[in-house]
């Protein structure tokens, strides 16, 4: 952004250019009996710029010196750069003209001389055609200024909009009418620049363009659908609806959130309706919002979307939780579009309170019910005759004014076509594209209809209602053209137009197609980097294997070339000539998708800088459920898709890009679609093979190979990184079974999908589980690879972090030690992965109340770390926690340094922010290191500061993690320990219990329980309970000992009478160390 005060001062240098100008052309103006009228003019134009440059400069000191709003930094930043030059033009031109007229009047200005004679005097001196040139700059100069005032006017009002009094509608219609004025100016500028010919204002005219947009308070618009330039009818509908939203609010008791119902056939237009609605009323709300409510999995999906835009975790609870707490200053609109199913529990679509406004449109009518305002809900059916001849007739382009002919051929189409909007407008499409007439059209949609009457009884994919077959004849004439080009580009998208309909409908990205042509290829060359790095890095002993392994290994190389030889993956044309040629034509695939956009079979994201499209739910089952799309078929091209899909993914960690992390989760959508029609496909074939009614080829069930593996890898670790953990555990232990079969234990991709499983079992809090399956993988490495190989000592460093989740600290420390040891050996002392261990190790040590040791590990792995991945990557923030929570144990449990508990309090602080801007809020990390910070404030005497830390994240955690998650157990614990810093101790105890409770079973003597013990007898010590405590004691004796041996610093910590009995204020009290 533009230096403010050279901002500042550029007015000021203005204002002193102008005052003594116009001093000057008052003395010039003496030195004439008659006042020169061009002269007159001159001086009111300059005190008028003077004026603008002052409002400017008031403008800036006042209204926006402070604003912050990141979305509108850079326009802002081009707008003062551009209002920057402006000013330094505007003084330049000042000098030039009075450089001119001072030639023109000579050295001195003589009373006795004449205007004319001056007039004379210019065009003698062929100085006029140049004063009337500055004279025109100096305009288009202060129309500049000018303008630059109302763009600054528009950006303080948007940022004015959570302090105003006005309410959003009020705020809404006045920034609109500023981004009118400022369009005007903006026109009158353009018009200024080209008669001035000043083309340095272009950058100001540009810079004030942009800020145009910014006139409104709407920020955000994620619809279902673009609304289509034909829209007809409804308009009454959308009038009552509009007056329904807007109606004043009932007393607070008789508030409810408003809702309405749109129910019907489909193809009646219900989305293209709440849509329009949205676009004609977006000025009225901050956000307008979408779920596909087609399903369960696709509304999760969706409600992840939301929750990006509100930068909370990405799930359903924290989506509908954002929208909650939204204020009155954002209102929202939310279109649920396509609950059909019988099943759909409306309710648990809508975020709580009264607040935001819901659309809901279905084909169900017993939704209906759930309409709160107006008249409550619409039935949408058949449009009437007028409307319906007249979106027949704009579909097909007719040229106005119609004929009768016309008219009673369009009423014919109409008719046969029940009066549909989607048909009438497909039919219109292909009147449009002269695949018919308007006067045939009837014989050939007769004769589609006829076929598809005929098939449906024995389709052999799915069956057809008849709505959906009178729809569906419209779509088999566009279709028929289509084959009948016989062109490249007609070929390419009727292969598109199938691999759509096993996509989801909507959001189907371009560059899905894009990275499905160059993924391949790059894998191939990773691969043979990571093979090559491997031999290098890894150990020089040879692999320890049985004959029976070596035989398995060179057998499987034999299998895998001869299969690989035959076999080719399934793909389109346009993708196989890519594969072959190294890339893909971009222009090739762009063209079948226009043909496919301009028959209306697909539709473009209505966010210009969203390069995605989607499909009518009607088109979408058309294009699976054609007569001609038998079960073979559908099984064919869902696989096609399936493979476009595993192509378009690349495994960690060549997918680290925040990009590649926005890219998989909007793959979700379509992998749950592919799969779900991969086992309808298999539940139609056995079921017909059941029934001996023919055979069935091979291509229906997939084999499990090496490239069907890989996919299912692929597809679960979007699963995994969207959340649902147990479908990727489905898919995981599939691969698992096949690579240890095929492969064998000890091979390096049976031991990744192994980790993989296990990362997946620690997802779902089975913590046992994950790390008896890291156990079993190591101990095949050590057996096969040897102790010292590189990917063994990766693992023993992971399952090592492992034992140390578990609580079983001191296997955890002799693990690492020996990972530490060997990754020096192998990769150095400053190596990433070498460091990273050492951290591991330095934690596990401070367990062992060792915090000196620990610190000075953590002080070698945190600048390390910066040096290799930069100060604030996310694992340098892990060491940076690490190394502040070893600061914050040697002072809180007795050991500290001077400064231990600022050094923890300034480096957590730091983690804590920084994770907040890379992560979000609700990243289970920054969660982490937020109930690191309140710890520390805690300790500190900080009360107040640090439940205003952890409380809200603790919600957060509640939410997204649920009651019984270990993390928010652990959150537990140390809440009620900040709570016994604060003399709460009911409040404390209460926790406490709970949290000793929640840990029965395998992790009955963790760790974070006999913590728990501990506070909990603590706390019943404080108020006088000692009764109470004699079981308690009892149990942590045993346990602590249990588990850690009997001399252990734990133990004589946690059994201390001194620690037991421990006052709040205690806590604060720091001795020497002699750790």
């Amino acid at each position: 952004m533009a230096d403010p005060f050279s901002i500042i001062a550029g007015t000021v240098g203005l204002a002193d250019v102008c005052i003594r100008f116009a001093l000057f052309l008052r003395q010039a103006k003496d030195g004439f009996h008659k006042v020169d009228e061009d002269l007159e003019d001159l001086s009111k134009e300059v005190t008028a710029l003077r004026s603008v440059s002052d409002l400017i400069k008031r403008s800036f000191e006042v209204h926006l010196a402070g604003i912050t709003d990141v979305n509108d930094q850079q326009v802002i930043s081009n707008h003062w750069q551009a209002t920057q030059t402006t000013l330094t033009g505007c003084q330049d031109i000042i000098d030039r003209l009075k450089d001119l007229i001072t030639k023109v009047l000579g050295s001195g200005v003589s009373k006795h001389v004449k205007t004319e004679a001056l007039r004379k005097y210019l065009r003698q001196q062929s100085k006029e055609e140049d004063f009337v040139k500055l004279r025109q700059k100096l305009s288009a100069h202060q129309i500049a200024l000018q303008t630059s005032l109302a763009a600054v006017n528009i950006i303080y009002t948007r940022n004015s909009q959570s302090t105003s009094i006005e309410s959003f509608s009020e705020l809404s219609s006045k920034i609109q009418d500023l981004g009118a004025d400022l369009q005007s100016a903006v026109n009158a500028l353009h018009a200024s620049i080209e008669l001035s010919a000043e083309k340095t204002l272009v950058h100001a005219l540009r810079s004030a363009q942009k800020i145009v947009p910014l006139a409104s308070l709407n920020e955000h618009f994620y619809a279902p659908q673009t609304v289509s330039s034909i829209f007809t009818g409804r308009k009454d509908d959308l009038d009552t609806l509009k007056r329904c939203f807007q109606a004043p609010n009932l007393p607070k008791e008789l508030q409810t959130q408003k809702r309405f119902v749109v129910y019907g056939l489909p193809g009646s237009g219900k989305t293209q309706f709440c849509c329009k609605f949205a676009s004609d009323n977006k000025q009225s709300f901050w956000g307008v919002f979408w779920i596909d409510a087609s399903s369960s999995e696709h509304a999760k999906q969706s409600f992840a979307t939301i929750a990006r835009i509100g930068k909370v975790e990405p799930n359903e609870r924290a989506a509908k939780s954002w929208l909650s707490s939204l204020g009155r200053d954002r209102p929202w609109l939310l279109i649920i579009d396509n609950a059909d199913e019988v099943s759909f529990a409306a309710e648990d679509y809508y975020p709580e309170g009264e607040g935001g406004v819901i659309l809901i449109t279905t084909r169900n009518p017993i939704l209906k019910v759930h309409g709160t305002i107006g008249p409550r809900y619409y039935q949408f059916g058949e449009l009437d005759e007028t409307a319906s001849v007249e979106l027949l007739l704009k579909a097909a382009d007719k040229p106005l004014p119609w004929l009768r002919s016309t008219v009673e051929s369009a009423k014919d189409i109409c008719k046969a076509l029940g009066y549909l909007p989607l048909a009438l407008m497909h039919a219109g499409k292909t009147i449009l594209i002269r695949l018919c007439t308007l006067q045939n059209y009837l014989s050939f949609f007769e004769k589609n209809w006829t076929r598809i009457r005929k098939r449906r009884g024995s389709n052999d994919a799915q069956s057809i209602s008849d709505a959906n077959a009178a729809i569906y004849s419209s779509y088999e004439l566009i279709h028929s053209g289509l084959l009948s080009e016989g062109t490249q580009a007609s070929k390419d998208a009727l292969d598109l137009l199938k691999i759509f309909s096993f996509f989801h409908r909507q959001h189907i990205r371009v560059d899905i197609f894009l990275r499905a042509a160059c993924n391949p290829r790059r894998e191939l060359l990773e691969q043979k980097q990571r093979e090559q790095e491997e031999r290098t890095t890894g150990s020089r002993l040879k692999p320890n294997r049985t004959v029976a392994q070596t035989l398995r290994t060179v057998g499987l190389g034999i299998f895998t070339y001869l299969v690989r030889l035959g076999s080719r993956p399934a793909l389109p044309q346009f993708l196989r000539d890519a594969l072959q040629s190294g890339s893909l034509d971009e222009l090739r695939l762009r063209e079948a998708l226009k043909q496919l956009f301009q028959m209306s079979l697909i539709f473009a994201n209505p966010d210009p800088n969203d390069d995605s499209y989607s499909m009518h739910p009607a088109v979408h089952l058309w294009a699976r459920a054609r007569p001609e799309m038998t079960i073979a078929d559908q099984a064919l091209w869902c696989q096609i898709t399936a493979t476009i899909l595993s192509q378009a993914i690349l495994l960690p960690p060549s997918d680290d890009k925040e990009e590649d992390e926005i890219f998989k989760r909007d793959l979700l959508p379509h992998i749950i679609h592919v799969q779900s029609n991969e086992r309808m496909i298999r539940a139609k074939y056995l079921e017909n093979q059941e029934s001996k009614t023919r055979l069935w080829p091979p291509v229906l069930q997939p084999r499990l190979d090496r490239d069907r593996a890989l996919q299912l890898v692929k597809f679960s670790i979007i699963y995994t990184q969207c959340g649902l953990f147990e479908e990727a555990e489905k898919l995981q232990l599939q691969v698992a079974e096949f690579a240890n079969r095929m492969l064998g234990m000890e091979n390096t991709r049976t031991i990744d999908i192994m980790l993989l499983l296990s990362y997946t079992y620690w997802q779902l809090t089975r913590g046992d589980e994950a790390a008896d399956l890291q156990e079993r993988v190591l101990k095949a490495c050590i057996e096969v690879r040897g102790p010292g190989d590189l990917k063994t000592l990766q693992i023993m460093n992971m399952f090592g972090t492992s034992r140390w989740q578990q609580g079983r600290i001191l296997e955890a420390r002799q693990i690492h030690e020996t990972a530490v040891k060997g990754l020096k050996k192998v990769l150095g002392d400053d190596h990433v992965d070498t460091l990273k261990a050492m951290g591991n190790l330095g934690r596990d040590i401070g367990k062992d109340f060792r915090f000196t040791e620990a610190i000075e590990i953590h002080l070698k792995v945190v600048p390390g770390l910066r040096n290799k991945l930069g100060n604030f990557h996310l694992e340098t923030l892990i060491a940076m926690d690490n190394l502040a929570m070893a600061y914050f144990d040697r002072a809180a449990y007795g050991y500290g340094q001077p400064g231990d508990l600022d050094h923890a309090l300034t480096l957590e602080e730091e983690v804590f922010e920084h994770r907040k801007e890379k992560l979000g809020r609700e990243h289970l990390y920054t969660l982490w290191s937020g109930l690191n910070l309140a710890r520390i404030k805690g300790v500190r005497g900080e009360i107040d500061e640090a439940l205003s830390v952890f409380l809200p994240g603790h919600t957060i955690a509640r939410r997204n993690l649920g009651e019984t998650h270990f993390g928010v157990l652990l959150g537990k614990l140390h809440y009620g320990r900040i709570l016994i810093y604060a003399k709460r101790y009911q409040e404390a105890e209460d926790i406490l219990e709970e949290v000793i409770e929640s840990h029965e079973g395998p992790r009955k003597g963790h760790p974070d329980r006999l913590l728990a013990i501990f506070s909990l007898i603590n706390c019943r010590n404080l108020q006088g309970k000692e009764a109470e405590t004699v079981v308690l004691l009892e149990e942590l004796t045993e346990s602590t000992k249990a588990l850690f041996g009997e001399n252990h610093a734990w133990v004589r910590y946690l059994l201390d009478p001194k620690n037991l009995w421990k006052e709040p204020n205690d806590y604060q009290q720091r001795e020497p160390s002699d750790a």
